[in-house]
């Protein structure tokens, strides 16, 4: 035990010498209400109980801190690159917050995105959510292995689940999951705007707009294969109880059992399965506002090359008002290139246990209300979320 105290003390020791030896420099924070936010909710949530945490992306540093009344913050931090966080969520059900997403600090300032350097400040507005209707409860994309040990992903799975106090309808609720598929990707050239691609295909959960009812308290899985894999791989999952599958004739990677309905692929992809990344997608549930119909119909204004080019890949886009619930995991701190707003999703969320190993990510649990289990939901998958757990999807049938 002594030993093992003494190897703490060595390592803070460490590094804390090797914190001293960086270079140092002055950062503000500012932090302010979106344009038009409600008296009310404004008086609900105070700047001052905001949890402001800033991590060094090279070196294990992190920095906690809070604003004052007017969201401000002076402070001095090693010169390097840094996630911040800023959220706060209260008893009520509301939360807020706001990031800023890898930015360097130089003892000169901030490096900007053309590569100059500006003022040492962030100005940051804050993201007020209240929690959404239909959320994804369990998230299932490391994969598994057979009885042989080979790598095995056709087990997969996204779970819904209506986290509300009505009956919702997830007739055209659409699930996709956003470019570049993977955090390691080294950039990502859509950062900040206000629309979002997708990566690849596209899904729908099919019905004339009141077929598919979902209760509070009711799940909804869609499954990558529904069919069961008891016996083909060691998360012994019996998908074939989903209630949709993934599926389309012409995907040869992809069954699904007799009796269960198939996701209508609203927007194809090359390639004979659904890319979904076994390390670090960012999944979006999501409605366009004026109809599926009508998206599908714009391709003049919803489809588009990459930022900055003129050719290669078209790539669809949604707005990110349309998102329903969306989930960012990145494979490690260091690779976290951020994919959806920080409107969607604060943060990120990453798997500790390794790739295939069967593991999922699943939603913290807030009680019962109403008879029926409710989830947190801020908006923040570092909060709302538990990653490495054995996967429990809650079927229907």
């Amino acid at each position: 035990m002594k030993r093992i105290f003494a190897i703490l003390v060595s390592a803070m020791l460490l590094a804390s010498c090797i914190e001293d030896s960086i270079e140092k420099a002055s950062l503000k924070i500012r932090i302010s209400f979106p344009e038009g936010t409600e008296q009310a909710v404004a008086e609900s949530i105070s700047l001052e109980d905001l949890n402001i945490t800033i991590s060094n992306k090279s070196l294990p540093f992190n920095y906690s801190c809070h604003p004052d009344e007017n969201g401000e913050i002076e402070m001095e931090l090693g010169c390097g690159k840094y996630d911040l966080l800023a959220s706060v969520e209260y008893e009520s059900g509301l939360s807020a917050n706001t990031s800023a997403s890898e930015f360097i600090l130089t003892s000169e300032g901030i490096i900007q995105d053309d590569g100059t350097t500006g003022a040492p400040v962030l100005d940051l507005t804050l993201n007020i959510a209240k929690p959404a209707s239909i959320i994804i409860r369990e998230l299932y994309y490391h994969g598994s292995s057979t009885p042989e040990g080979a790598n095995y992903t056709n087990d997969r799975y996204i779970e819904l689940y209506n986290n509300g106090a009505v009956r919702e309808y997830l007739d055209s609720l659409c699930v996709c999951t956003i470019y570049p598929h993977n955090s390691t990707s080294g950039n990502n050239p859509w950062a900040g705007r206000d629309t979002i691609p997708i990566a690849g295909m596209c899904w729908m959960i099919p019905g004339n707009g009141t077929q598919y009812p979902i209760e509070p308290g009711q799940s909804c899985v869609l499954a990558f294969c529904a069919v069961d894999h008891t016996n083909r791989a060691t998360s012994r999952l019996d998908m074939s109880r989903a209630d949709f599958g993934f599926y389309d004739p012409l995907l040869s990677k992809h069954e699904i059992a007799a009796g269960i309905p198939a996701l209508t692929r609203i927007i194809a992809a090359q390639g004979t399965a659904w890319t979904l990344s076994i390390h670090s997608p960012a999944v979006a549930v999501f409605r366009p506002e004026h109809g599926v119909a009508a998206y599908l119909a714009d391709p003049s204004l919803w489809e588009r090359y990459e930022i900055g080019k003129t050719s290669g890949t078209k790539y669809w886009h949604i707005a990110k008002d349309w998102i329903v619930d969306g989930i960012e995991c990145a494979d490690t701190p260091q690779k976290s290139v951020k994919r959806l707003p920080t409107s969607v999703d604060a943060s990120y969320i990453y798997m500790e246990s390794a790739h295939y190993s069967g593991k999922v990510i699943t939603r913290r649990e807030k009680g019962m209300a109403g008879g029926v289990m409710k989830y947190k939901d801020t908006n923040n998958s570092a909060e709302d979320f538990i990653t490495d757990v054995a996967p429990n999807p809650h079927f229907n049938r």
